[in-house]
């Protein structure tokens, strides 16, 4: 399926209302990532990780938000934090592409891998994460006891 230009800005003030309107669509990810913070407070809280919110635009018009980091804490690696895609174009094709040109640039980097951290009781993420090209690679436990899937895409 041929998706058009695609391409991404780093999130300003100006995008807030539209992260909003797919956070609207996305029950679960709220429930999982923002759980009743408000909006920038939750933003805030990813500041330390030295990563890059980003808006994805299709022909001009805003389509996905994006949180990734370079350089995790936890491994030195890049890792995909979020990504939110607007509810009426999902499952075209959209949000597979945005991690395809996300990988891109890291491998173009000379990166060699891109994490992603999802609950075990998240099939659809797993299986979409898994479509993108992601793999398991680990379950991890946390002292909440939230079990969590590591997943590695492999940029070779």
């Amino acid at each position: 399926m041929g998706i058009g230009n695609i391409s991404s800005s780093r999130f300003t003030d100006e995008d807030l209302p539209f992260f909003l309107e797919v956070i609207k669509d996305s029950a679960a990810w709220e429930e999982e990532e923002k759980s009743g913070h408000n909006l920038r407070d939750y933003m805030a809280r990813y500041q330390e990780l030295n990563g890059e919110w980003r808006i994805w635009g299709l022909d001009g018009e805003r389509i996905a938000v994006t949180f990734h980091v370079n350089s995790s804490p936890s491994n030195r690696k890049p890792w995909l934090g979020t990504i939110l895609v607007k509810n009426i174009i999902r499952r075209k094709g959209i949000g597979t592409k945005v991690i395809e040109l996300l990988a891109a640039e890291l491998k173009e980097k000379g990166e060699k891998s891109f994490f992603a951290g999802v609950p075990e009781n998240r099939h659809n993420w797993i299986y979409f994460l898994a479509d993108a090209g992601f793999e398991q690679f680990k379950m991890e436990a946390y002292p909440d006891g939230k079990d969590f899937l590591i997943m590695v895409c492999p940029l070779i």
